[in-house]
């Protein structure tokens, strides 16, 4: 078994120092390695001979080794096996797994894979039975190599550590034994098993048992998807590990232990790098000190960081520091797989900042917190910041479980802490007849969303009512709203309500838009004061988020901080149906108004009850309801038709996603209430604006603290346009045209919601795998956004007007589905009907431009902003993309996802080592290809029904004029059908085999 570690340093000393090359001291080793290699492929070709045979509509099985047989050279057989790859015997878009592996259920995936581990003999070196000559010649070169020996040592003593680590390692070796020993277990006789047998008999017998295995586990594949498991949730664990202390009492570290015992993030095989916390103190600082240079030692790339000192009970000082360091940890290099350490002083409080502070970036990265105290502290009981504002506590069920503390190194005796996650209790309500419940789940846990369908103040005394009658009369409501909500009196209205049932509180407006989605916006000295005077009088602190997705978003960061019990109100569609149907809470990284990483600075957080009144989604903007429809489109274009046949079979190892997949394309054909909603919101544009108006004289009212006289006169005239707005669409709206408007509103949000729950409620609830397929259109969609904003920032220093060309956050997503599409079909992924039906999703309810990039082409124009720059803006921001590291990406490519064949059908990664198969590399090229296109207003297009055939046409006066009712429901057919063909094909494989 040592052996076995060893092989990665002796294939890499064979391969760099010369011994690949055929010598006298290494005869014949290099076609001995050549034929381990080819029982690798031998595992390829079987199974491409099983994919041919049971795919193939004439179910003809292609003898792919019939010529390479003919000549018995290898080099022959290499190059006749790789020209038949090349001609696409094996895809090589795919990987090998794709598609017969996943009919396996796991159990068998298990058997399959181990004939991968063939290979990864091959590439590590002989396996356990590696040439003695070749160790000899490594000892001979080590020997005459200065300090080539205790080189060697090290190497040795690394490798049997990890496999202790991973407890592979055999008992009779310990860290002690020495490089002669192993390199002794090296230089034992070749084991004769390890050579290949023939490649036609091990290509029979893989083609076999892959045949074999889609029949016999096609039960085992259902059942996963079937599968509804009562808890997927962990309970907490951090283990407390103790290190040398010193004479003078300091302690005594090392970056090798650090990274051994801490640990490691899911699916990394190691850390990336350390990034040290020093505090104030000679202590802390010596401790940085020796944790950097045993660093550079061992060639882990380290850096230091300086955690300012803070006065006692200053909350505001706190939250900066937590977001300067954590904004400084992304600007310095820091990743999903950084070993943080915190050298701490022990002093108390100091743990609750260092674990808040490592749940930030990437919404969470390892934690080893170093402290001398001489007694133990929990590290999974409530943690409370020196001023009490800030508290974070692992067991609390809002946290999923999710602990970024993942070690304590101290000088105390080891030991483990594990705590049960505490019940899930949120606010249920009971059944109302003007309420419409949405199902959702996340982690197994039920997420209360609720629908309020009757009149607005009706809804806002209910929401009161609901929130004083669940967690009493001592809670002190935080109520926070961006700009829009605050001038349509949609916050104050809450508070005002609370305050009735004598439970003030405190009202937070802030500043709106992506570029104020940051710490600085929300982290204001009165608002953390408020909280901490609440905390402090033992308030049940509620804080509650009214308005858009972003306020949502920012605001459940400042709830997960403080610790405090969440409630979203969303007023948008984006707000309900995307933003609080999971976890992610998160800060964007903003510089001087730039928006440099969206969503970078996060955790995970769930609301206790998200309470929808359906009327506030009268005042939608256009720009709004487009958005929300561009994701929704990202949507049907990922899942598809996830309930059919060939749906269970994309989706197999969806942990019990039987229990909300749906036909997620019936959004198509709600276009209808769509276009009459879009055209209710032109028709009442006047009445809202005035609203607005009134809404923002208010707010400068506020501001100047003018009478509450004064002021309720100006609420009231604000009111009454509204009231009259309302009016418009329950009595001026056909009783058709009005269904329609609520069909849609009703379709896309239960579709949506239902989508999401798919992935959270069991499979995937912290969105870090399966559920990344979330983030379809998001590489390309999250970059424009960005460049974008910087050019608003720009026109209105400029005095431009730039509200045509202004797009939302899922209107940037929408034309990102459209280039996504593109790039799917220039590398011959999409086409034909599969390519009209991905592409005719979005252009379906392109009729009023809400994709276009004519206005944002204009605006550049103005700006004078050439295609070069905006191209290199936006893949400057592609370049910060969080999904980096999830599958191997050169430094000219990104990492993203392509949908292949129809919608529904997602391109598998060929990397077997990238933890989410769906992220896939994409080239700078492709993108800055589509990117080019999309500047000279070529996907500017609407989808119309000609006769019986759908097109794709330049958007005109005249496409205004189509009926789309008729466009989407020949959409849709188009799409079942392609399902439909995709189950008849299957069904004939299976009949013929």
């Amino acid at each position: 078994m040592a052996a076995l570690y060893l092989e990665e340093p002796l294939y890499a000393f064979w391969k760099n120092e010369g011994a690949g090359e055929d010598t006298a001291e290494t005869p014949g080793m290099r076609v001995d390695v050549e034929k381990y290699r080819m029982k690798y492929r031998s595992y390829r070709l079987g199974y491409a001979q099983a994919a041919k045979g049971l795919r193939s509509p004439e179910g003809q099985v292609t003898d792919i080794l019939h010529d390479a047989e003919k000549d018995s050279t290898l080099e022959s057989k290499h190059k006749i096996s790789t020209a038949r790859e090349d001609k696409d015997v094996i895809d090589k878009s795919l990987p090998i797994d794709e598609p017969l592996f996943h009919h396996l259920s796991d159990t068998k995936r298990a058997e399959i894979n181990k004939y991968r581990e063939d290979y990864r003999k091959y590439r590590l070196g002989y396996a356990s039975g590696a040439k003695g000559e070749v160790a000899d010649l490594f000892k001979r070169q080590i020997s005459q190599k200065e300090g080539g020996y205790q080189q060697m040592q090290q190497m040795c003593k690394e490798k049997m550590s990890q496999a202790m680590g991973s407890e592979q390692l055999s008992p009779r070796f310990s860290d002690d034994d020495d490089a002669d020993e192993l390199l002794r277990t090296l230089s034992e006789p070749a084991v004769p098993s390890w050579r290949p047998t023939s490649l036609k008999g091990l290509t029979s017998t893989f083609s076999g048992i892959f045949a074999d295995a889609c029949e016999e586990s096609n039960a085992d594949t259902k059942s996963m998807f079937h599968t509804l498991p009562q808890s997927v949730l962990p309970d907490p664990t951090a283990s407390y590990i103790q290190v040398p202390q010193l004479p003078d009492g300091s302690l005594q570290l090392d970056a090798s232990q650090l990274l051994a015992k801490t640990p490691l993030p899911k699916a990394a095989a190691e850390f990336s790098s350390i990034h040290v916390i020093q505090t104030a103190g000679v202590a802390a600082r010596i401790g940085a000190a020796q944790v950097k240079n045993s660093a550079a030692k061992i060639g882990k790339p380290c850096v230091v960081h300086d955690w300012p000192e803070i006065p006692t009970d200053d909350a505001k000082a706190e939250y900066d520091a937590l977001y300067n360091v954590g904004s400084d940890l992304i600007l310095q290099g820091a990743n999903r797989a950084t070993l943080l350490v915190f050298v701490g002083t022990g002093e108390p409080g100091e743990m609750a900042l260092a674990v808040i502070l490592a749940m930030l970036p990437f919404r969470g990265i390892q934690l080893a917190y170093v402290t001398p105290a001489e007694d133990y502290e929990n590290p999974l009981q409530t943690l409370r910041s020196p001023s009490g504002v800030f508290e974070y506590t692992a067991t609390q069920p809002e946290r999923m479980g999710r602990v970024s503390l993942a070690a304590v190194f101290g000088p105390l005796a080891p030991r483990t802490f594990k705590e049960p996650l505490s019940t899930w209790s949120p606010l249920r309500p009971e059944r109302h007849p003007e309420e419409q419940p949405a199902p959702f789940k996340i982690g197994c846990l039920d997420l209360p969303m609720v629908t309020f369908e009757g009149d607005y103040y009706k809804g806002v005394d209910r929401l009161a009512a609901l929130l004083v009658g669940h967690y009493g009369s001592e809670i002190y409501p935080v109520v926070s709203v961006g700009e829009t909500g605050d001038a349509l009196g949609y916050g104050d209205d809450l508070l005002g309500a609370l305050a009735e049932l004598d439970c003030p509180g405190f009202y937070f407006p802030h500043a709106s838009g992506e570029t104020c989605k940051s710490p600085e916006a929300y982290g204001k000295v009165e608002l953390l004061k408020a909280i901490g005077a609440a905390k402090q009088s033992n308030k049940k602190v509620v804080v509650i988020a009214v308005g858009g997705g972003v306020n949502g978003n920012a605001t459940g960061m400042i709830a997960a901080m403080t610790g405090s019990v969440f409630v979203e109100v969303p007023t948008t569609l984006m707000h309900y149906n995307d933003a609080t149907t999971s976890a992610k809470k998160a800060f964007s990284l903003v510089v001087n108004g730039q928006i440099l990483s969206k969503n970078i600075l996060g955790t995970f957080y769930l609301p206790q009850l998200v309470f929808c009144i359906s009327e506030t989604f009268l005042t939608l903007s256009k720009c709004s309801v487009h958005a929300a429809v561009g994701e929704a489109c990202k949507t049907m274009g990922m899942l598809g038709i996830a309930n059919s046949k060939t749906g269970q079979e994309d989706w197999h190892n969806i942990l019990g996603g039987v229990e909300f997949a749906s036909d997620f394309t019936k959004i198509i054909e709600t276009v209808g209430g769509f276009e009459k909603l879009i055209q209710f919101l032109q028709s009442t544009r006047e009445l809202k604006a005035k609203a607005l108006a009134l809404g923002e004289e208010l707010s400068a009212m506020r501001m100047e603290r003018a009478s509450y006289g004064q002021m309720a006169n100006v609420a009231k005239h604000r009111e009454k346009h509204l009231t009259e707005l309302r009016r418009f669409f329950h009595g001026d709206l056909s009783p058709e045209d009005r269904a329609e408007v609520i069909k849609f509103l009703t379709v896309i949000n239960t579709e949506i919601i239902a989508a999401k729950a798919m992935f959270l409620a069991y499979s995937d609830p912290f969105e870090k795998y399966r559920a990344l397929l979330f983030e379809y259109a998001h590489t390309l969609g999250h970059g424009v956004e960005a460049f974008m904003n910087g050019l608003y920032r720009r026109a209105t220093a400029c005095g431009l007007d730039y509200s045509e060309a202004f797009r939302l956050h899922g209107q940037c997503v929408g034309m990102a589905v459209l280039w996504a599409g593109e790039m799917s079909k220039q590398q011959g992924l999409l086409d034909g009907d599969g390519f009209l039906a991905h592409q005719g999703l979005l252009y379906t309810f392109n009729r009023f431009g809400g994709y276009d990039f004519a206005p944002l082409r204009r605006l550049c124009d103005q700006l004078e902003v050439s295609k070069e720059e905006f191209c290199e803006g936006v893949l400057q921001v592609v370049r910060r993309d969080n999904k980096r590291g999830y599958c191997k990406c050169r430094e000219d490519s990104s990492v993203d996802q392509l949908v292949r064949q129809r919608p529904g059908c997602l391109l598998r990664s060929s990397d077997p080592d990238a933890e989410l198969r769906y992220l896939v590399e994409v080239t700078e090229d492709s993108q800055r290809e589509v990117l080019e296109r999309a500047f000279d207003c070529e996907f500017d297009k609407v989808a119309v029904l000609k006769g019986d055939q759908l097109h794709l046409v330049k958007r005109s006066e005249g496409s205004l004029q189509v009926d789309q009712t008729k466009t989407a429901s020949a959409l849709r057919g188009l799409i079942a059908s392609l399902y439909t063909e995709e189950d008849r094909r299957e069904n004939l494989v299976r009949v013929r085999t």
